[in-house]
């Protein structure tokens, strides 16, 4: 991944900005509209001749550093798991952790240049928790201290003086000892990634620093030392772990490049490619690309970095990578539905190489930092949560003059708003677009209930319940005491159809009674369906989930009001962010914006 970098760099500088406040919440398309399959939590299909090893991942690196700053994380129900759990649960089978050599300020106190901090250590212990959940892992050396993109590739501190030469025996001396310490940490290698994003540099060499871009100053022959490392570890060990190199833009200068490693001779087994369906194009054009390669060189390739954006807002004070400057494509809803087509359609892309030029050589893909989601401002710097820290920028400063690229100040996430968790940790239907594209079932509970905020038996009473979107109250249209009279908002009138009384079930859920109907009657997901834009109405109570509702407190005095039904994933939302009287009340996958937000307010 390139950090608010990168070749584009000249052409999204918006990325940078403020967003322009657009969002997802109660998207009218047919996409976002359409029902569930029955046997599909995210709503994708399954594809047709996926192969049972076809690698579906996730690149967790940064996970230390939230569990360090106290953050939880939930299943699709909002009972809590562990991470690895979560994830097998969702159909992940294998995961990617980058390791940068030494991300540490050098003076005391050590300060971590941000980005989850992610060490050897860090790989160690992620990887064995990999490993015990029964999942492979795919190691991404960077060599270097900090991000490393094609708009920069710093050599480590330690190596900075160092010859061509001296990083060639580096490179070899450090895969060869990291590789072994994580072995022997019982960490279940599968593949090792020989740099990231290496665009025609890498450590300090090449393009970036002596503007020859064909690998031929250096790059390929550090390449090859660290492919020569993975050779003697195989020998070693007796293991069989495959060698890739990462490169991105696939489709611009993708062909070139493995055709430069090619012309220099580099041993390596697997093509890896970033690809951003926002960024990098359309599902078609990867597919064509990756199988020329194959065909061409005979080498495997899968998409070893890929994500889309469920909201284009930006839920931190950090600006983000991906805002609404950067759509440079947008084949997909921007919505939690929409993220599991992209990575749907990625991944069929990738087994296409599998079906139109030889079974085993598209491997599979990678979500990239599926759990980046925003942490209070205090634990960016500490635990290394947001994207850079304060001290990042005394790294960059040993190659140049100023700080261009890192940080001179504690920084958010970047990327919260393409992450498969809701701002609370609460894993989306997304999430399981990995069982999904493999036709399994997946596991959307820990089987014991908890709630990722809090929830009250003491919320029991009569309400007016306001929009902090819009500042509009919930009522029954017309004051009807009909079933199927709709939920909409309504300027403030103090009437019963503007009234709500809530009844704890004692299971953690609350059945909302209807002022309108003199609480006969209760709120309703219609149809008992699960799907985005269902409609919310008054009717009946039959007691059933569909009636259901759990009432979280997200932060002091504010609520999001989830569905029984979608299993806690979706929410009260204000449908298309209308604020207009009589504006449409749906149910939506909920993600924690104002629209699906509700101050909750005492009747008499």
């Amino acid at each position: 991944m390139r950090k608010r970098t990168g070749l584009r760099t000249k052409l999204i500088s918006g990325c940078m900005a403020l967003l322009l406040g657009l969002s997802v919440c109660g998207g009218a398309s047919d996409k976002e509209k359409k029902s569930y399959a029955a046997s599909s939590v995210s709503g994708v299909s399954a594809i047709s001749s996926l192969p049972s090893d076809f690698i579906r991942g996730v690149d967790v690196s940064s996970l230390t550093a939230f569990e360090n700053a106290g953050t939880s994380f939930y299943y699709l129900d909002g009972s809590e798991g562990d991470m690895f759990d979560i994830l097998k649960g969702a159909g992940v089978n294998y995961v990617r952790l980058r390791i940068w050599n030494d991300p540490y300020d050098s003076s005391s106190p050590y300060k971590g240049y941000g980005g989850g901090n992610t060490d050897l250590y860090n790989a160690k212990v992620l990887g064995k928790r990999a490993t015990d959940a029964g999942m492979k892992v795919f190691i991404d050396f960077q060599y270097s201290d900090f991000w490393s993109d094609p708009e920069k590739q710093f050599a480590p501190k330690e190596w900075s003086d160092y010859t061509l030469a001296q990083k060639k025996t580096a490179v070899y001396g450090y895969t060869y000892w990291a590789v072994s310490e994580l072995l022997d940490y019982g960490v279940d290698v599968g593949i090792v990634q020989i740099g990231n994003e290496t665009n025609g540099s890498m450590c300090g060499v090449g393009g970036l620093y002596d503007d020859v871009w064909d690998l031929s100053s250096g790059v390929a022959a550090l390449m090859q030392q660290g492919c020569y490392a993975i050779d003697d570890i195989n020998a070693a060990y007796g293991k069989s772990i495959q060698k890739a190199l990462h490169f991105t833009d696939l489709n611009t200068n993708g062909a070139w490049y493995a055709s430069c490693l090619n012309t220099q001779g580099v041993d390596y087994d697997i093509y890896s490619t970033s690809y951003y369906p926002m960024w990098h194009g359309t599902a078609s054009d990867l597919a064509s690309s990756l199988t020329s390669i194959a065909k061409t060189y005979n080498k495997k390739v899968m998409v070893s970095e890929t994500a889309y954006p469920y909201t284009l807002d930006n839920l931190d004070s950090t600006s983000n990578t991906v805002s609404s400057y950067c759509m440079n494509y947008q084949n997909y809803d921007v919505s939690a539905s929409g993220q599991a087509e992209a990575v749907r359609a990625v991944a069929e892309a990738v087994n296409k190489v599998n079906t139109n030029y030889s079974s085993g050589y598209g491997l599979g893909v990678f979500y990239w930092e599926p759990s980046w989601i925003p942490t209070d401002s205090s634990a960016w710097g500490t635990y290394g949560t947001g994207w850079a820290s304060s001290t990042s920028g005394n790294y960059e400063k040993l190659y140049s003059s100023s700080v261009q690229f890192y940080a001179t100040e504690d920084k958010g996430s970047s990327w919260e708003n393409m992450a498969l968790f809701d701002t609370n940790g609460v894993a989306m239907k997304s999430l399981y677009v990995f069982n999904d594209m493999a036709g399994k079932s997946s596991t959307t509970s820990s089987g014991v209930f908890s709630s990722s905020s809090s929830t009250s038996s003491t919320l029991d009473g009569t309400y007016y319940i306001r929009s902090k979107f819009s500042g509009k109250y919930l009522n029954i249209a017309s004051g009807s005491s009909s079933n199927n009279a709709n939920l909409e908002q309504y300027s403030y009138s103090g009437a019963s159809a503007q009234k709500f009384k809530l009844v704890s079930d004692g299971d953690g859920y609350y059945t909302i009674y209807t002022g309108a109907s003199s609480y006969s009657k209760v709120l309703d997901v219609a149809k008992k369906s699960a799907a985005d834009g269902t409609n919310v109405a008054q009717y009946t109570s039959n007691g059933g989930n569909n009636q259901k509702f759990q009432v979280v407190e997200v932060s002091s005095g504010v609520y999001a009001i989830k569905t029984k039904i979608s299993g806690n994933a979706s929410g009260l939302d204000v449908y298309g962010w209308s604020t207009s009287n009589g504006g449409n009340i749906a149910q939506y996958t909920y993600w924690g914006g104002d629209c699906q937000l509700w101050y909750l307010e005492k009747a008499e």
